[in-house]
């Protein structure tokens, strides 16, 4: 049986995929430590917790045949994935009753919201959304529709609160993602010591996916997201977000990024999470100084003009066919 198992619930744009990535990119060196990352691929973590949670298209047996795995390795395992960070208390139930008597760590990374606010808007935009920066970010401020949506992904203290209240306090731990310009490879140390990790000389790194686009290129995409409305989801998802997903980051080196003035009621709520998660009595791994909400420099996606977009779409179609062996049948 596992004497540890370490869930890494998110939240999403907290640095998960740097830290999955690292994780699949080293299973060797960390079995050699006695840990155990579940593959071959993360993709067996995604069906599991889909399966836990009951998504739609879940393959059935998939969360059993993982925590069989775990439960059978006699040291420490990591699980990641971030839709549990949105898990409900059924869930929660069904996940801290799957491992017996394992210590059990709730690890929920934290990011500054000054940043998550663009970053999340980006990411809602490769997934279909058609809002407009600015109606996006009034629907945060007013809870809107997509700000419930926001919301429920990005408030950290609700969220460990949520998982605390299952498991106790005192096995989540709240993992706060460093500022630009802090120590490189200070998120992956502050991960380790919840992982009981030990440092290495050198880590292998991952490919680097899911990485983030342009200004101008997201609005390419939010224009192609109004464009395709007649698509199916799985013909939006294999056509436009694998478009912004794989090809159009090549281009963000041209690009401005997508800028934001923090606002005060946002940096108002960023305060009372802070104060929440610090009265909710959880682990703290980093320091809650690091959520302090940050200006993102780069453009106002409203002020983009015309040739910017222009430059992204071209170079979106120059690299798509690269990809294209004939544009037409013959």
């Amino acid at each position: 049986m596992a004497q540890r198992v370490i869930v890494h619930i998110g939240l999403m744009k907290s640095g998960t995929t740097f830290i999955q990535g690292r994780l699949g990119a080293n299973r060797a060196r960390l079995a050699a430590q006695g840990v155990l990352f579940p593959g071959p691929s993360w993709r067996r973590h995604v069906n599991a917790v889909q399966d836990l949670m009951g998504h739609p298209g879940h393959t059935p047996g998939s969360w059993d045949s993982l925590t069989e795995e775990v439960n059978a390795h006699p040291g420490t395992a990591i699980i990641s994935m971030e839709y549990l960070a949105m898990a409900r208390q059924r869930g929660i139930g069904l996940l801290a009753s799957s491992f017996g008597d394992a210590e059990l760590r709730i690890v929920v990374g934290v990011r500054d919201l000054g940043r998550g606010v663009p970053a999340m808007w980006q990411e809602a935009v490769k997934n279909r959304s058609t809002r407009t920066f600015a109606e996006y970010v009034e629907s945060i401020r007013t809870r809107g529709e997509t700000g419930q949506r926001f919301w429920r992904q990005q408030h950290a203290a609700r969220i460990a609160g949520r998982w605390a209240e299952q498991v106790g306090q005192h096995q989540v731990y709240v993992v706060t993602v460093p500022p630009p310009g802090g120590p490189g490879g200070l998120l992956w140390d502050r991960f380790c010591e919840v992982a009981g990790i030990a440092p290495e000389s050198s880590w292998d790194e991952a490919r680097r996916t899911n990485e983030s686009l342009g200004v101008a290129s997201t609005l390419i995409i939010r224009r192609l997201n109004l464009m395709t409305e007649d698509l199916p989801v799985k013909g939006h998802k294999r056509r436009v977000k694998a478009l912004g997903k794989h090809l159009m980051p090549a281009h963000r080196a041209e690009e401005e990024a997508i800028g934001f003035v923090v606002p005060d009621w946002l940096r108002d709520e960023a305060e009372a999470i802070r104060a929440q998660i610090t009265a909710g009595g959880v682990h703290v791994v980093g320091d809650l100084d690091d959520l302090t909400p940050l200006d993102v420099p780069g453009a106002d996606p409203a002020a983009v003009d015309a040739d910017a977009q222009l430059d992204a779409a071209l170079a979106a179609l120059e690299a798509t066919l690269r990809q294209t062996t004939r544009v037409r049948p013959e």
